[in-house]
């Protein structure tokens, strides 16, 4: 019975969920690049025909922390379009094989990157492949660590991984069933990226302040932003602590990947408060944060971001580099462009509302702040962490921010009573020339 294999046993994950079958309409082969270690390249899209931009992909898959799992990964495909759905920016597919001693070995795997005709550059693919390399990563160390695959229905939740995350008893975490957020093998791909990811797919996108935007008599910038964007998003699911709070988990996956331990030091948790809010007339009220950490850095820096408990991705409120003022406001706005009175009103600034800043550092580590919740309507408390109910003090309005200058209101005013007394006394001699000239006829 020696050397008899059993069945080979094909798991499919992607970034959007788990797959189903190889992705289809590849279209022509434009270009293909293979790299020192055997490593295939293959691009389908007409905005990947160039070699340098394979190798350079190539080069970009190295930034990632490796070690001996890089062998095992055989293909790289990008494609022009979105074969599985615009939501799906890419896909990893990895095979193992499990003999009748019950001894499972993975085999050769693939990474498939979509939407070539929207990304046209290695920056702009580097946190997809390094997500899609983090599946790659993940399952290999689990599986040589654990001799269980994250894909197991059934054991997964006994791998030292789901257990040092404090996942193996989580109700709402499964392989496939239910959101793509509580995934397993989708939590674990975002922790390598927090971790290991390279610097390119955890850079920083920096987003203004359209308070104060408004607050300088400009027109507040419309803003895009989405789910690869990583100082918006370090992690898919909201609702987890990331990786940074989990003891030990950098370790062990470093030890796995290097042989050692390394040294982690992301940035401390940054201490978030809800100031005051003022309120800003009819169109509701305007809140102003602050923030402090400990043993800040010069090149930290810092993104606030809100979210309900319906949205799966948060909006960005600002972002922060270490020199920059530790405060930010959100909300509507009253303030004086030009001649007349200018107001501004968020569109988000409603309801209650989640608060939360994230800290980036060393390596792209990231910490983040206690969450702060809000009901935009009656701002005159906060609860921290679900917990703590912090009162907030109601600031009166600075007249100074609400005409946009530091004018005080008598000289805002001022003009305003110059005009009225003078329209008052052309009205007066008006009055008395009316009455001068009634005289005459009637004297």
């Amino acid at each position: 019975m020696r050397g008899i294999v059993a069945l080979l046993l094909v798991l499919l994950m992607c970034l959007g969920g788990m797959g189903g079958g190889v992705a289809e309409a590849k279209g022509a082969l434009v270009a293909q690049y293979t790299a020192p270690n055997g490593l295939v390249i293959s691009s389908y899209s007409v905005n990947w025909t160039d070699t340098n931009k394979l190798r350079a992909l190539y080069d970009e898959l190295l930034q990632n922390e490796h070690g001996t799992e890089l062998e095992l990964l055989k293909e790289i495909e990008i494609y022009h379009d979105y074969p599985r759905g615009n939501g799906v920016a890419g896909q990893y597919y990895f095979q193992t094989v499990s003999s009748l001693l019950s001894k499972t070995k993975m085999q050769p795997s693939k990474i498939e990157l979509y939407g070539g005709e929207e990304h046209k550059t290695v920056e702009s693919f580097a946190h997809t492949l390094s997500h899609e390399y983090g599946h790659h990563v993940t399952h290999y160390y689990t599986l040589q660590a654990d001799k269980i695959t994250l894909t197991d229905d059934t054991k997964w939740a006994d791998t030292t991984y789901a257990k040092m995350r404090g996942l193996s008893d989580d109700k709402r975490v499964s392989v496939s069933d239910g959101e793509h957020r509580w995934q397993i093998a989708e939590i674990a791909a975002e922790d390598y990226v927090q971790l290991f990811g390279s610097p390119l797919a955890k850079k920083a996108t920096p987003f203004s302040s359209r308070v104060e935007q408004a607050l300088a008599g400009q027109e507040p910038k419309a803003v895009t932003w989405n789910g690869s964007m990583y100082n918006i998003q370090p992690q898919e699911n909201l609702f987890l602590p990331l990786a940074s709070d989990v003891p030990g988990l950098y370790e062990w996956f470093r030890t796995q990947i290097k042989g050692d331990k390394g040294t982690f030091a992301p940035p401390a948790k940054p201490k978030l408060s809800l100031v005051s809010f003022t309120p800003q007339g009819e169109v509701g009220n305007q809140l102003q944060f602050a923030w402090e950490i400990v043993g800040e850095k010069p090149n930290y820096h810092y993104t606030l971001v809100t979210y309900t408990d319906q949205d799966l991705l948060p909006e960005p409120i600002v972002t922060r580099t270490a020199k920059d003022k530790k405060e930010a406001k959100f909300g509507p706005v009253v303030t004086r462009k030009g001649s007349y009175i200018y107001t501004y009103k968020e569109p988000s600034a409603k309801g209650i509302r989640h608060f939360k800043l994230y800290a980036f550092g060393d390596n792209g580590w990231v910490s983040q702040s206690p969450v702060l919740t809000v009901d935009l309507a009656n701002p005159t408390q906060v609860q921290v962490n679900d917990s703590k109910v912090i009162p907030v003090e109601r600031a009166a309005p600075d007249v100074s921010e609400v005409v946009g200058t530091d004018e005080t209101m008598e000289e805002f005013l001022g003009p305003v009573f110059a005009a009225l007394e003078e329209a008052i006394e052309v009205l007066g001699e008006l009055i008395a020339s009316i009455v001068s000239f009634v005289n005459g006829l009637f004297g």
